[in-house]
């Protein structure tokens, strides 16, 4: 989902309430857990924090924990934490006692060294494998050897904190990595986007460029865009770049002219209408519409390629025969036809019903926590909700976890080796957190509507990106 969750390593909590646990109990989430304006399910939700969060009570009252998120009251179940055992007393740092200190790729004095750190460098150390430390380095791990590292270890007090260290910003990677071209990358700051000379935000800044500046993005260094900009290289802050789908032209040759907007366009084919690429029965069919499903139309084909209306997915225009589209309702017909099964199966009628809804906001933004078009737009499981609560099938609102991990909402989980169906609910992890973080609807056996930045949208599970990523199914 490219949107992502309120990333809280800590909160920022106040202790000077008392209940039935001492003040400041440290907690650990055993799970992704919501946190709530008040001690009870059916209380509104601020945000919900990740596994393995750390979190401080301020008191316990009944099974609810009462903290502060933002200096404000908030609660969490007691259902999914559990006590941290108290800090070590002893505290050690880390630093380099000499010049160029070699990391290198492996624990090894012949492997590959990944560059060289100055003297009196802190590091963090993740563990020790005989004569080496692990490190993070370029966010990934690495090794340097103790002999060339000075651990200091110190006590500390009983309820003080351990000295802090200034940590040392290692030297960034050089690498340049290949990026989507079918994209279009453009400026997203508003108050304009610094491009460097190098790929670290110490470095000189070359030029500002302005918000919505549209750029030639030529590879990836970490966490920042190479740039061709007046015939050099320079770098801008990835995070500060919306990549979207490039809009694809009309197909060339074809003469299209504008329709009235003011009309209904309903799909009249009882199994289905097939979306092709191009206005013609040869071309690739990029998707299928359900029957009774309305369309924005955005012309008509003329010419020698009359026949066709022309319709708007996303950013790029596709085209279904005129000859099954009317305007104003269909009604289901009352015998249905007698044909021989089709590649891709109809979905159970709440699925179908879930399907017409989706294709009806194609190119709908992506809006963080939002589950109605009045927002705006959706998040991937607000889209969900609103998808299946408008078909008829009564949901609550949740998160992709809570609908994967709770069975009493789409139904149980089902392998993600089985072959797809058409209204298959499909589930995705690890996409920008740890677990089941991102959730969508089978349109075949391939293809999947949901909701992903920047807008609602249609993807392929064939793609390695979704493979990748790919949990399980349900169906309802």
């Amino acid at each position: 989902m490219k949107k992502t969750f309120l990333t809280l390593t800590t909160l920022a909590l106040i202790s000077s309430a008392t209940g039935v646990e001492a003040a400041s109990t440290t907690l650990i989430l055993t799970d992704n857990v919501n946190i709530r304006t008040a001690a009870t399910t059916s209380a509104p939700v601020i945000t919900t924090l990740k596994k393995g969060t750390t979190v401080t009570a301020v008191k316990k009252t009944g099974s609810w924990y009462e903290i502060r998120h933002q200096s404000k009251k908030a609660f969490i179940t007691a259902a999914y934490v559990k006590a941290v055992p108290a800090k070590p007393t002893t505290s050690t740092t880390y630093i380099t006692n000499t010049s160029a200190v070699n990391v290198r790729e492996k624990a090894t004095t012949t492997s590959k060294s990944l560059g060289k750190l100055a003297k009196n460098v802190s590091l963090t150390v993740k563990k020790k494998t005989g004569d080496w430390y692990e490190i993070q380095y370029n966010n990934k791990s690495a090794y340097v050897h103790t002999t060339l590292v000075t651990a200091k270890t110190s006590t500390v007090a009983t309820g003080s904190k351990p000295a802090a260290t200034t940590p040392v910003t290692l030297p960034v990677s050089t690498a340049v990595k290949a990026v989507d071209t079918s994209k279009q990358y453009e400026v997203n700051a508003k108050e304009g986007l610094n491009a460097r000379l190098s790929a670290s935000a110490t470095a000189s800044i070359y030029k500002t460029l302005a918000h919505k500046t549209v750029l030639k993005v030529t590879g990836a260094v970490d966490s920042w865009y190479q740039v061709q900009l007046d015939g050099k290289n320079v770098y801008v802050a990835s995070n500060y770049v919306l990549a979207t789908t490039k809009e694809a032209p009309t197909a060339p040759g074809v003469s299209v002219t504008p329709v009235d907007q003011t009309k209904t366009y309903t799909v009249n084919a009882p199994t289905g209408l097939n979306v092709r690429t191009a206005p013609s029965t040869a071309s690739t069919v990029f998707t299928q519409l359900a029957h009774g499903s309305t369309v924005q139309v955005s012309g008509e084909t003329t010419g020698t390629s009359a026949g066709w209306y022309q319709i708007k997915i996303g950013t790029a225009y596709y085209y279904i025969a005129k000859s099954y589209i009317t305007t104003g309702s269909v009604t289901a017909p009352v015998t249905p036809p007698v044909t021989p099964p089709k590649p891709t199966i109809p979905a159970s009628d709440i699925m179908e019903k879930a399907i017409s809804i989706g294709q009806q906001y194609l190119g709908t933004p992506y809006v963080w926590g939002s589950s109605s078009p009045v927002n705006g737009g959706f998040d991937c499981s607000g889209f969900i909700n609103y998808a299946l609560n408008t078909s008829g099938y009564k949901v609550a609102r949740t998160n992709v976890n809570g609908y994967w991990n709770n069975d009493g909402y789409l139904g149980q989980k089902l392998s993600k080796l089985r072959q797809p169906v058409r209204g298959d609910i499909i589930f995705f992890e690890n996409t920008y957190a740890a677990g089941p973080t991102h959730i969508g609807i089978m349109l075949n056996n391939d293809q999947f509507i949901h909701a992903n930045t920047p807008s609602l949208g249609i993807s392929r599970l064939s793609e390695r990106y979704w493979t990748q990523k790919l949990l399980g199914f349900k169906a309802l």
